[in-house]
Order: structure tokens, then sequence, then C-alpha cells
């Protein structure tokens, strides 16, 4: 059954699928050096973290995403959830550079949504100025710096 919610899927970035690719490969380098040392023991351990590791990288990547829903709007990330009622949105940044709060994102480029007094959540829609455009329909007072 389809749903008729806006739903949108995170932003993935250049640099994000580089360091990916440098994460597999260095891990990857790794096992076979030891494979190719014949330690069997150190190879297998690093081999289960590189599966490990790459399944909780490719998890967030298809997990992350945003839907708006009738009253809040509903961010997802692997099993983090947060739902934050649009009335509570107080401000949108549009934002380019590195975060140090809450992300729920895939990707460098996004948004920061200011909520409640000083709550706020970075997250990075694929459709960045669409999502923004729905945002302000469910709540005309939002500001959009």
């Amino acid at each position: 059954m389809k749903s008729d919610l806006p739903f949108f899927r995170t932003r993935i970035d250049l640099g994000m699928k580089v360091i990916t690719g440098l994460l597999f490969f260095g891990m990857l380098g790794a096992v076979l050096y030891n494979l190719y040392m014949e330690n069997w023991s150190d190879s297998t351990t690093l081999f289960f973290v590189l599966i490990l590791q790459q399944t909780l990288i490719l998890g967030t990547i298809r997990t992350t995403h945003y839907t708006l829903e009738q009253d809040t709007l509903y961010c997802r990330s692997l099993v983090f959830k947060r739902r934050i009622p649009y009335p509570s949105i107080r401000k949108i940044e549009k934002h380019t550079s590195l975060y140090a709060g809450l992300k729920m994102s895939t990707s460098f480029r996004g948004i920061i949504i200011h909520y409640n007094t000083y709550d706020e959540l970075f997250i990075s829609p694929a459709e960045s100025d669409r999502f923004i455009a729905l945002l302000k329909e469910r709540n005309p007072g939002i500001v959009v710096i």
C-alpha cells in the first residue's frame, strides 16, 4: 500500500561516497595484507569488521528519509526517529558547512530545522527547495534563512 504523504530521500554527496569507498578499500587492503601474511585470525576479524562497517553505512544511507505527515515532520535514520510538530518549527537555515549538532543525514549540505525553544536538527532532503516549500505550506510562520 503506497502512501500519499510527501516522502523525501536523503541527499548523498560525493564526499560521503568517497569516505565510504575509502573505508571499504582501506579495510579490504588490511584484510588482504593479513591474508598474504597468513595471519588468519586477524584477517577473519578484519573481514567481519568490514562487513559490519559497510552494513551500518549502507543501512544508514538506505533508511534515512523524511516524511511530511498530517501534523508532524517525521525523520528517520537507521534506528533513530524524530517527530517534529509543524507549529513548533521556528526557523529553517540553509547550511553548507560542517555542523556539530544532531544530524540525521548522509550529506554535508542540508538544512537545519530549529524547533521548540533550543532544539535543532540537521537534515539533507534530496529536494531541499520543494521540501522547504511544503513545510512553509504547513506552517507559514517558519522563517527561512
